[in-house]
């Protein structure tokens, strides 16, 4: 059995909107870290995350995005109040970690996974003059290799 999800995958500049195939009853996270070095959307369309551009692509059948490491077997995990900084968001949520650790150790034991994020509320900031979007989501996966600096709450 599989299904497929609306997925939206954040750059500095540009957001990419597609569906993701979920198998059977995993988790999207198990699905964005399942062993191998891309993953493949379909119907997917790369947008501006500033609303002074044009759309940047139709809609494509089938898109491959480049994943940032190595993906992980299922875990155990346990919500924890976070604020993290990227070049490009400011952003606070619930971060999911195995019982036991904190942040720091979660990226350095699993460089290249994506961190499950829930309650998100973003801040995108283009520039210290310009405009600023804010947007929420019930669930989010961040590339690690996006992070600057990051507290437990």
């Amino acid at each position: 059995m599989s299904g497929w999800r609306g997925v939206e995958v954040y750059g500095t500049f540009i957001k990419l909107t597609g569906e993701l195939e979920l198998v059977g009853v995993e988790r999207l996270s198990d699905s964005i870290n399942r062993f191998g070095a891309f993953l493949q959307f379909r119907n997917a369309r790369a947008e501006p995350l500033s609303v002074n551009y044009p759309v940047l692509s139709r809609m494509e059948p089938v898109v491959t995005i480049a994943k940032p490491g190595s993906a992980a077997m299922w875990r155990e995990t346990v919500p924890h109040a976070a604020s993290i900084n990227t070049a490009a968001f400011s952003l606070v949520g619930d971060v999911h970690l195995e019982p036991g650790h904190n942040l720091q150790d979660h990226l350095e034991r699993h460089p290249g996974d994506f961190l499950p994020i829930t309650n998100l509320s973003a801040l995108w900031i283009t520039t210290i003059s310009s405009e600023t979007h804010a947007l929420q989501r019930p669930f989010a996966l961040l590339n690690p290799s996006a992070i600057l600096s990051f507290a437990l709450r």
